[in-house]
């Protein structure tokens, strides 16, 4: 008989056998654990029968027939596992839930009751592919448990999960990044960091940021960084901020992409934008500027939320800091009184900021700046054409004398710029705004602005360019007026002639700008001769007379102004010459049918036979500025002729030799004391004559007949003009001169005349007698006929002769004094008789 020992060994042979042969069958694995059931509730040993069955491979599990040992009854502890690993757990759905009843007696045999930690199991039978099937939150949480089961009892890990997403910034691109799903695996996955990067999942920061990188530059290289990406992003870049520091690199190249959408319609770089506020909108009408495009078509007003994720990044939010948009995106409006206050204000703040850092401005700047967009007194201007007023100027000037700036529009704050505004060619310094105001002058119609312009460019020796037009203001009342050239005026006319021909400054003007006129407006301080000369041909032309004043004050400026230009000028372009008149005004002729009266008595004689004057006018009475002689002398170096010069004088006495009777030497006057006068006179060096010369001179009155007659003797003279006429008159003469015969013929002298007989008998004779000895030279035949006058009323005494050379500084020498010995000597020169002359 078996002992109980070799009984269950044989059972469980037998079963073996069975399970090699064929498959037990669902009846047979429950028979097999309802005999160990039976021997363990009978408390027999069961282990013989167990040893020889455990190992079979008669178990149905999920992995096909197994042995007991190693599989697994499953229940809801192993959901989790059977998710990622293939556990070999006992086929359920074939032995149906009966099985369950049996967890005692297949312990027994080794099957794997309960979870109970057992991860090295799950470890173990891990899928190859575990994540690939969407495990749970469970099953993932399962597989960090075993990795830390691993590490914790020195098993290597295997790659649990291939990949994994980084949280909030990933998340900006979801569908770019398998992100875990905290929400589905619960808080508890972050207790798994060392178990995620061991699975090959990003967990490091640094490392996510490189692949967000990639994938961020992708977008915005393709601008398909929309509106929600932005928001998310700055989102998560203001959360993370707060914990970590980003790598240097990754806001470099944030910084560099452009992924921001501008109001312009272009994406940009961060720092190539601007997040608009209040401080940037004065500046942002005249200015096209990268900011933000908050608008509701694109990220709305929630972009401001992150002006200072923007900030960090490179947005530009203050306005200091974002001056050079401000200079590289000047656009001024075609309209310019759009143009606000706040708007230039702004602008010329920028420049302040902008010359911290550089005192040149861009070129570029310079130019978009020269445009017209200041507002000044004379409508918009560029700056080039624009001043700043100060107080400075107020010593000369008012506001709306020039272009400046209009204060009034932009208030007081607009002088606190003047640096700025002197950099971009506003005249600020009084001292340069002379052409700029100069050229303004046309603008004007008040004579007192006009005044304050000229002293301010008088004060600060302003000369236009030498093609530069050059008007003066010539008021006519307080508000009109006309600009005329400087050619039209001049700055005195002392003698009122020239208010029809020229505007006269003095009379408009005060002195302090008649240096200005004459240096700058290049006007003349007065009229010049050719002026004059032009007065006078309008005189010509258009008055038959001229008033005594215009006369004297038209000679007197010729006479002061004489040259030889001066006579050049008159001789050519004079016709007519002023003659006296007895009315109150002054005649003109032809200067050819007028004459000098050099010969007074000629004068006299045409006087009393002319219907008019012939004869030059000189003031009477006469005038300090204008001498007879000088003007006589004008009058003769333009071309009129003297009298004396221009009459043709014919004797017209008929005298008979029997009517005829020669005088003595004393009866002819022709003595010592004549010829002692006439060799002192000869002698006066400024004659220049020699002794010999001399002498020979009075040898001819030596030996000059002379003849008496009883007959009045006459002369005729005749004038000629230039329209044919002839002026003929005749004049007693009391001497007759013939050259030819050398020979006198005078009428007897009538002491009964009285002094008027004589006076006419001696100015004759000192004439004729003069003539004689002065032929060629007769520069001086007046003035020795002055002598001989003056002598003969003496009766030629040799005392009063000697008196009178004395006072005259006449002297005789001593040559001549022989000469005069040996004439009248007894010896030398025999009396003169008085003889009777026979018809020859």
């Amino acid at each position: 008989m078996f002992e109980y020992r070799d009984m269950c060994q044989f059972a469980g042979k037998h079963v073996m056998s069975l399970a090699t042969s064929s498959a037990l069958t669902k009846s047979n694995v429950f028979q097999i654990l309802n005999f160990i059931k039976f021997l363990r509730l009978k408390v027999l040993p069961a282990d013989e029968f167990i040893q020889t069955i455990k190992d079979g491979r008669w178990l149905k599990t999920s992995c096909g027939h197994r042995s007991p040992v190693g599989s697994v009854l499953f229940d809801q502890e192993w959901k989790a596992a059977s998710q990622i690993s293939d556990i070999p757990f006992i086929d359920q759905d074939h032995y149906g839930k009966e099985i369950l009843r049996f967890k005692m007696e297949l312990q027994l045999l080794g099957v794997v009751v309960g979870f109970n930690k057992n991860y090295q199991l799950v470890t173990d039978h891990l899928k190859s592919q575990a994540c690939s099937n969407h495990p749970t939150a469970e099953a993932i949480l399962l597989i960090f448990e075993c990795m830390r089961d691993c590490e914790r009892n020195s098993r290597p890990a295997l790659k649990l999960i291939q990949a994994l997403k980084w949280d909030s910034l990933l998340k900006v691109f979801h569908n770019d990044f398998p992100l875990i799903d905290e929400d589905f695996y619960g808080t508890s996955i972050l207790s798994y960091e060392k178990e995620l990067r061991q699975a090959g999942i990003v967990v490091d920061f640094e490392a996510a940021t490189q692949k967000f990188l990639a994938v961020f530059k992708k977008h915005a290289s393709s601008s398909s960084i929309g509106r929600e990406h932005v928001l998310s992003f700055l989102r998560s870049y203001r959360q993370i901020d707060k914990t970590n520091k980003f790598p240097s690199d990754f806001k470099h190249d944030i910084c560099q992409a452009k992924w921001l959408q501008t109001r312009p319609g272009v994406p940009r770089s961060p720092r190539e934008c601007i997040l608009f506020g209040p401080e940037w909108e004065p500046v942002s009408s005249i200015t096209v500027l990268p900011f933000i495009d908050d608008s509701d078509k694109y990220y709305g007003k929630r972009i401001h939320e992150y002006s200072k994720e923007l900030r960090s990044l490179g947005v530009t939010i203050k306005y200091r800091d974002g001056v050079r948009f401000v200079a590289a995106g000047i656009c001024f409006p075609q309209d310019p009184s759009t143009i606000t206050p706040e708007s230039v204000l702004s602008l010329l703040q920028c420049i302040k900021i902008l010359q911290k850092y550089d005192p040149h401005l861009p070129d570029i700047f310079r130019k978009k700046v020269s445009q017209s967009w200041l507002k000044t007194y004379y409508g918009y201007r560029s700056p080039d054409q624009s001043l700043l007023f100060g107080s400075e100027w107020g010593s000369f000037l008012q506001r709306n004398d020039g272009p400046f700036i209009d204060e009034e529009f932009y208030g007081p704050n607009i002088t606190a710029y003047k640096n700025e505004l002197r950099e971009i060619g506003v005249t600020v310094d009084v001292s340069n705004g002379c052409s700029l105001l100069a050229g303004y002058l046309d603008f004007h119609s008040e004579f007192s602005t006009i005044v304050r312009v000229y002293n301010y460019l008088n004060k600060h020796s302003w000369s236009p360019h030498r093609d530069a037009p050059r008007r003066i203001w010539i008021p006519n009342g307080s508000d009109s007026g006309e600009w005329v050239s400087p050619e039209k005026c001049v700055i005195y006319d002392e003698d009122g002639l020239f208010s029809s021909q020229f505007n006269v400054l003095e009379k408009h003007y005060m002195p302090e700008l008649f240096t200005f006129f004459s240096r700058v407006m290049q006007v003349k301080s007065n009229p010049s001769v050719d002026d004059y000369c032009e007065l006078w041909n309008n005189w010509e032309n258009s008055r038959e007379q001229l008033s005594h004043s215009e006369c004297c004050a038209f000679w007197a400026h010729v006479s002061n102004h004489w040259s030889k230009k001066t006579q050049k000028t008159l001789a050519e372009n004079l016709s007519k010459l002023p003659v006296e008149s007895d009315s109150d005004g002054i005649m003109l002729f032809d200067k050819h049918d007028v004459f000098i009266a050099d010969d007074l008595q000629l004068k006299y004689l045409f006087e009393q036979s002319s219907p008019h004057s012939i004869f030059v006018w000189y003031p009477q009475p006469s005038i300090p500025s204008l001498s007879w002689n000088k003007l006589f002398e004008i009058y003769r170096k333009i071309g009129v002729r003297t009298i004396s010069e221009s009459v043709q004088k014919e004797d017209i006495s008929k005298l008979e030799a029997s009517e005829l009777k020669q005088v003595s030497q004393k009866e002819s006057l022709i003595g010592r004391g004549l010829l002692r006068l006439i060799l002192g006179f000869l002698a006066d060096p400024s004659i220049e004559m020699e002794a010999g010369q001399r002498q020979e001179a009075v040898k001819g009155l030596l030996n000059l007949k002379v003849f008496q007659t009883e007959d009045p003797i006459a002369v005729s003279y005749r004038l000629s003009t230039t329209t044919g006429e002839t002026m003929d008159i005749n004049a007693r003469r009391m001497m007759c001169w013939d050259q030819e015969n050398f020979k006198l013929v005078m009428e007897k002298m009538e002491m009964s005349g009285g002094h008027k007989s004589t006076i006419e008998y001696a100015t004759v004779f000192a004439e004729v007698i003069s003539e004689a000895v002065l032929q060629g030279n007769g520069d001086h035949i007046s003035a020795l006929a002055k002598l001989i006058k003056l002598a003969f009323l003496l009766d030629f005494d040799e005392e009063a002769v000697g008196f009178l050379m004395r006072s005259k500084n006449l002297q005789v020498f001593m040559e001549d004094e022989e000469f005069l010995s040996s004439a009248f000597s007894v010896e030398g020169r025999p009396d003169l008789l008085v003889e009777e002359l026979s018809p020859a």
